[in-house]
């Protein structure tokens, strides 16, 4: 169990992570009218992530945690969508994007694994 519980950690402390790297990644996307949007949904996306890993870490049975671990990773995947719009928008520099960009994939790559998990050892019904 030890191991396991080791395991929850990274992954909420490497969600909470991912989000300030996306917050920094945003201070430096000049702000205007067509990149407001973006940022307001990259910043909801983003900071969406760990809060549901927060709340999935105290859910009440295993639904609830596969309910709340659901959003995490949609949400991480809205995510990465939006970093795909900066990206291919020129917004900034390749090589932070790139970055951020290998770490939500690498999230979104882990959270579909526990959810599967946790869903194999649920009953249907």
């Amino acid at each position: 169990m030890g191991e396991l519980t080791r395991k929850k950690i990274d992954i909420y402390d490497r969600c909470e992570a991912f989000s300030c790297r996306v917050l920094e990644m945003l201070d430096e996307v000049t702000e205007e009218f067509r990149t407001r949007p973006i940022i307001s949904q990259m910043i909801r996306s983003a900071t969406s992530v760990t809060a549901n890993m927060m709340e999935a870490s105290e859910a009440q049975s295993d639904k609830d945690f596969i309910h709340k671990l659901s959003i995490a990773l949609k949400e991480a995947k809205e995510t990465l969508y939006w970093i795909r719009v900066l990206k291919s928008r020129r917004l900034l520099k390749l090589s932070a994007i790139d970055k951020v960009f290998t770490e939500g994939q690498e999230i979104v790559k882990i959270l579909a694994a526990i959810k599967g998990k946790v869903m194999a050892r649920v009953p249907s019904g």
